[in-house]
């Protein structure tokens, strides 16, 4: 009996070990499928997480160059909820901050005819003096510097090239790789910093020429202001405040451009050297991944070419000019007042390196792209 009750009692403890062996795994399966479920529903949620956040990220990070352009009437949006790419404005405000920019422009405008009437009446109509061509030429940068971003830098039609750029680039998959984040940041901080000490070194000058009394600085105080009278303390002080928003349209344009440009070429170079160490490696998996890098880097170039064309354009054509009249200023056009050579002199140095800039930065730019080579 004992001997075979033991058979049976093995059997039985066999058949006990596998079935409680069966239910440990079905528990460590279910386990397994729970955790691995969180696993996924966590993985999802940071995925999400992640968009979100590349969505809002391009926006809240220009926002520090967005806010003065929206303050001097050269930018405007009311993005509702921009995380979940909800780009929807609404009406009321749009029409508001739409009716600011349109009288900024009109200003900008009425100024630059203000002084293209000074061909015909007031004291240069007779004197044809050429100190007025360049602040003709000024002003004239100023108003079509305006009418651009008008155009261009808003966000409420498919049509805008602002947002064309800032959504295709939230639509790539390699938005880390594309858009770096510290260094957009450090570059937005540094432009940002430049344009702010121009402006206001620009109105200091403005300020010394209109308010201080100085018959040596009369001339150039005329230029600025005519055909309005010279001796009128509020058509000055009118001059003085359209002389800010003018001052905002001369430079903000060309922060953000810098801003762009300078991110874009970092990462062709990024992209580059990722390349040479990728090829020294022999790391054939990644060329894949690096080959839709460079077609983003391509088509982001694409963008920004579409956005900045015509501000670009505007600072050659009215630049050139502008630099030979300040040029000739300075060396023929004799002046006993050291201060207004040192505002033609400040002008004339900001605006050859605007266009050094814009120069130097464009050909960089498509420099760095066409030199990455995906073998």
């Amino acid at each position: 009996m004992s001997r075979r009750s033991g058979p049976a009692d093995s059997n039985g403890s066999i058949a006990g070990e596998i079935n409680s062996s069966g239910v440990v795994l079905k528990e460590l399966r279910e386990t397994t499928a729970d955790e691995g479920q969180e696993v996924a529903d966590s993985s999802t949620t940071d995925k999400l997480n992640t968009a979100c956040s590349r969505r809002i990220c391009i926006i809240a990070k220009l926002q520090s160059v967005f806010f003065p352009m929206k303050l001097f009437g050269l930018y405007f949006e009311d993005v509702r909820n921009p995380c979940e790419g909800d780009f929807s404005n609404r009406r009321m405000s749009i029409f508001g901050k739409r009716l600011y920019q349109c009288l900024v422009l009109l200003v900008l405008w009425l100024n630059f005819v203000k002084t293209l009437a000074s061909f015909w009446v007031g004291s240069y109509r007779d004197a044809g003096s050429i100190q007025l061509l360049a602040p003709f030429l000024w002003f004239l940068q100023t108003a079509l510097h305006a009418s651009i971003c008008f155009k261009t830098m808003h966000m409420t039609t498919k049509k805008s090239s602002l947002k064309s750029l800032l959504m295709y680039w939230n639509s790539q998959p390699n938005f880390d790789e594309l858009v770096v984040e510290s260094c957009m940041i450090k570059y937005i901080k540094r432009t940002l910093m430049a344009a702010y000490f121009l402006i206001a070194l620009n109105l200091v000058l403005y300020a010394v020429v209109l308010f201080v009394p100085s018959e040596s600085v009369q001339p150039l105080a005329q230029a600025l202001v005519s055909p309005l009278p010279i001796n009128n303390t509020a058509a000055k002080a009118v001059c003085f405040v359209v002389f800010i928003y003018c001052s905002a349209a001369w430079l903000m344009p060309f922060a953000i451009f810098s801003a762009v440009c300078l991110t874009l070429i970092h990462q062709c170079y990024r992209l580059r050297k990722t390349l040479r160490l990728t090829a020294s490696a022999d790391g054939l998996p990644r060329v894949k991944i690096l080959r839709q890098q460079h077609s983003s880097l391509c088509g982001s170039v694409r963008k920004v070419d579409n956005l900045f064309k015509f501000l670009t354009l505007t600072v050659y054509v009215t630049n050139i000019p502008l630099v030979c009249f300040l040029f000739y200023n300075l060396i023929f056009v004799k002046t006993n007042s050291v201060t207004t050579q040192v505002t033609l002199a400040f002008w004339f140095v900001t605006v050859s390196f605007m266009m050094a800039g814009v120069s130097f930065l464009g050909a960089q730019l498509n420099n760095r792209v066409s030199r990455i080579v995906l073998h």
